[in-house]
């Protein structure tokens, strides 16, 4: 299996997005007139060719926006490119409205035609649900189809009237509490275990579109802030298997964060609330027993460098490096890998650490999860480039195609970026409740956290683990 540790790099996946886009049009470069050549070269040589301008596109910053974030919407995996298409830009700080060119956007496909809206639903059944707490923005649409026309953007928790699906598609019909109608991805909506979609349909359904079986709330394939899950990772999870690895066990890499008592180790136990996200019980029920598990790879203080050294490893590891260690100890088919923070004044090192983390985990058959950090602490106190280590772990994650979870993405919209004061520890709600997946909980970073987590080993269950049994 030596196939499974060299690097490879895949074309980004598109994502949707926002954009402002000025083509420019090329431009010939006149040949020089006739009467400064010679008659024979003029008679004889054809006129050269047009040069064109390069053709350009521009993003106008939004609230929020790094540089990095930015790079990795464009599929981009270091910021330089970005720095050298705008001279004299400061990459640590964006002004909204801020204009930036995107090199290498050479091409903008015309939309294609907007598919024609059907009626409106008339009243009828219908049954309750909420877009998702960590869908806000969730696009409705004229018609079911991402080429339809947006009509609106639907805050998280929104309450919708949901008619229906449409057949063979993953889109809901659903009216909003102002009496707007149309129609939204199904993935990022959330019903009631306890509710199911009428099995009679408004009149102006036709009979293709009639709903023949009871729908229940189903979890999203895929979501804004995971990449998706490359093919590689199921030759990955096959070698693991003929290794001895244990499919329904995970362990995590990390540091005081990831070791401390409010990262996932209440789902061990009944302290959770998955409130419109019950879709994740099912992958509690698999994983159980591995939320609660010491790790071996996971302390306070560890940085890439520690958990490559015996020095550091617990005394029962017997002189092991602790990420050896650990997949000894445990034999799991994946591992969550949340470091970062405590490399902040040896970044120069990170890249070559983080590269042997990986190709350890791959060698062994783990399938690692590269998850980028909260913080920029690597920035904030020392002279690393602001984003450089999240911007090395998303780079590490295209070329070997291992999942990469965004949690940045995710925190920095919360309140104090998910953080306590210190600015790299993650903030938790009193009460043992740091897995409540309700609105009022999910403004705290280890909830989201929690979440986050959660959601990426239950897309391996589903689409790689069940896939390889």
């Amino acid at each position: 299996m030596a196939g499974l540790l060299t690097p490879r790099r895949p074309t980004p996946g598109a994502r949707p997005i926002v954009i402002q886009v000025t083509i420019f049009a090329p431009t010939p470069t006149p040949p020089s007139p006739a009467a400064d050549r010679p008659a024979t070269q003029a008679a004889s040589q054809p006129a050269p060719a047009p040069t064109p301008t390069p053709q350009a596109a521009q993003y106008v910053v939004q609230p929020n926006d790094t540089l990095w974030d930015i790079a990795i919407r464009f599929g981009f995996v270091t910021l330089d490119p970005l720095i050298a298409a705008n001279p004299g830009i400061n990459p640590d700080f964006l002004s909204i409205g801020q204009v930036l060119n995107i090199p290498g956007l050479d091409f903008i496909p015309p939309p294609r035609p907007t598919l024609p809206a059907p009626p409106p639903p008339s009243a009828g059944e219908y049954v309750v649900g909420r877009v998702l707490p960590d869908a806000g923005g969730l696009r409705l649409r004229r018609a079911p189809g991402y080429d339809s026309e947006v009509i609106t953007r639907l805050g998280p928790n929104t309450e919708l009237r949901i008619y229906g699906p449409i057949a063979g598609q993953s889109w809901l019909r659903v009216q909003t509490p102002n009496g707007t109608w149309g129609f939204v991805d199904a993935r990022y909506v959330g019903i009631g275990s306890a509710l199911t979609l009428p099995t009679s349909t408004p009149a102006s359904e036709t009979a293709s579109e009639a709903i023949s079986e009871p729908v229940i709330e189903v979890g999203p394939l895929e979501y804004p802030y995971l990449s998706d899950i490359s093919p590689r990772m199921r030759e990955v999870f096959r070698l693991g298997q003929s290794l001895g690895n244990r499919p329904n066990v995970f362990t995590v890499v990390g540091d005081s964060n990831s070791q401390h008592p409010a990262f996932l180790k209440p789902l061990d136990g009944d302290s959770y609330n998955l409130g419109s996200y019950r879709y994740l019980q099912a992958t509690i029920d698999f994983f159980k027993g591995s939320f609660a598990s010491e790790s071996a790879a996971a302390s306070g203080g560890f940085n890439t460098s520690k958990v490559l050294d015996p020095s550091h490893a617990p005394p029962y590891c017997n002189g092991e490096p602790p990420l050896v260690c650990e997949y000894e100890r445990k034999r799991p088919s994946i591992a969550l890998v949340l470091l970062g923070t405590g490399d902040q004044h040896t970044w120069q090192n990170f890249e070559a650490n983080y590269r042997r983390i990986i190709e350890f985990l791959l060698s062994r058959g783990v399938i690692p999860v590269l998850i980028t950090k909260g913080d920029d602490l690597e920035c904030r106190d020392n002279n690393a480039p602001c984003g450089f280590i999240n911007g090395k772990i998303a780079q590490l994650a295209a070329e070997y195609e291992a999942p990469l979870l965004n949690l940045r993405q995710v925190v920095q919209q919360l309140p104090n970026g998910g953080m306590t004061s210190d600015g790299f520890h993650y903030n938790f709600p009193p009460g043992n409740r740091s897995a409540w997946f309700t609105p009022e909980y999910l403004q705290y970073g280890y909830n989201q956290r929690n979440l986050t987590a959660l959601q990426v080993l239950d897309v391996l269950r589903r689409r790689v683990i069940q896939a390889g049994q």
